[in-house]
């Protein structure tokens, strides 16, 4: 059977999440192709046509409404030729975009045979919005990034190279900031938290970098000067709250989560984050907000959650962490990613799904 995952050509991005999964697949048996061009060009050829996120069609650029007509059409011949298509539903709506790709969105909503949610949130919200849905839907966790990232380095050689303190009880708040009320929100709740010798680490919680600036001329030197002032305060707050550039390269991860006690989900309103199940790979307690699919599998592990419109709340879940981090139950969250997450049964529950679509369009 051959898969198109329409994602880049190669597969590769700072996000390791489909090419791992196509991995996995293959290993299941089945051909999978990675493009967003062979769906313009020739999605004709493959038996599954499976969407992860939508903004991939665009090469996350806003589409023209020529491009968003064209989306519905070749949809629209797909479901008439008998191909069956596969929406992975990793967010409720685009987190930057218009009205076109607002719109991309409900497309390919509609015209899935199957939506794969990553929990039972995103199930039970869906249906809430679709009472009428005649899809196949089905619940497949976000799958852990297994052999990655080579091999590991102890937690004295993580708070070494990345300048910590090695007797910290050290908070991990990692990946993007998408405002400032998340900004704030980390900021405050680790100013807050009653633990002796706590480390903030945050290395894009600082909204200016040294190398990832688009401003030129004096814009580009305020920025810079920006950063080489908070980076000199560092030291004095506990704190790592700047990185040097936009992202934070992919070898380095495993730095940032073994030396963290806990990992807090700095997101007001979201649907997932893969940020929940690398920490349980990596043995770590996580506080997050109890919103979304990451909400519910916070909640069922054992991990606290928080209102993030109440500070009291968010300072709870935090203080909780540190102690569930005191009494080991780390260890339960990387046995629970062990047992339910890992990239082999992820791929063969994908490899099921295809084989019932497929199986179906057959007869």
């Amino acid at each position: 059977m051959k898969i198109l995952i329409v994602y880049k050509s190669s597969g590769l991005s700072d996000n390791p999440f489909v090419r791992l999964l196509a991995e996995g697949i293959r290993a299941c048996g089945f051909e999978v192709v990675c493009s967003a061009d062979e769906f313009w060009h020739n999605a004709a050829a493959y038996d599954i046509v499976h969407f992860q996120w939508p903004e991939e069609l665009f090469g996350w650029s806003y589409p023209s409404p020529g491009q968003v007509a064209e989306l519905g059409e070749r949809l629209r011949m797909l479901r008439e030729q008998g191909i069956p298509i596969v929406y992975t539903r990793h967010n409720t709506l685009p987190h930057k975009g218009d009205d076109r790709v607002r719109e991309a969105y409900r497309l390919i909503g509609e015209y899935a045979d199957a939506v794969v949610h990553l929990g039972d949130y995103s199930l039970r919200q869906f249906r809430e919005r679709y009472p009428d849905s005649q899809q196949i839907h089905v619940v497949i966790p976000h799958h852990i990034y297994e052999g990655v990232y080579g091999p590991g380095i102890s937690r004295g050689e993580a708070r070494q190279k990345l300048g910590i303190p090695a007797d910290s009880f050290v908070v991990l708040a990692f990946g993007a900031f998408r405002h400032a009320f998340e900004r704030k929100l980390t900021w405050r709740a680790f100013r807050r938290l009653h633990v002796s010798e706590k480390f903030l680490l945050a290395p894009r919680l600082w909204p200016y970098t040294l190398n990832g600036s688009y401003h030129r001329g004096l814009k580009r030197l305020a920025t810079r000067m920006l950063y080489y002032g908070a980076h000199a305060a560092e030291r004095l707050f506990r704190c790592r709250i700047t990185s040097a550039e936009g992202l934070i390269p992919d070898a380095e991860l495993p730095a940032y989560f073994t030396a963290a006690d806990v990992v807090f989900i700095q997101r007001t309103d979201i649907l997932n984050s893969g940020n929940v199940p690398q920490a349980f790979a990596f043995g770590r307690v996580v506080a997050g907000p109890a919103a979304g699919n990451i909400g519910g599998m916070l909640e069922a592990t054992g991990n606290p959650v928080f209102d993030a419109a109440d500070p009291a709340s968010v300072d709870r879940a935090l203080a909780e962490a540190a102690r569930l981090a005191a009494a080991g139950h780390g260890d339960e969250n990387r046995k629970y990613a062990l047992e339910h997450l890992r990239l082999p049964q992820i791929a063969a529950a994908y490899g099921q799904l295809y084989t019932r679509l497929h199986d179906a369009e057959r007869r």
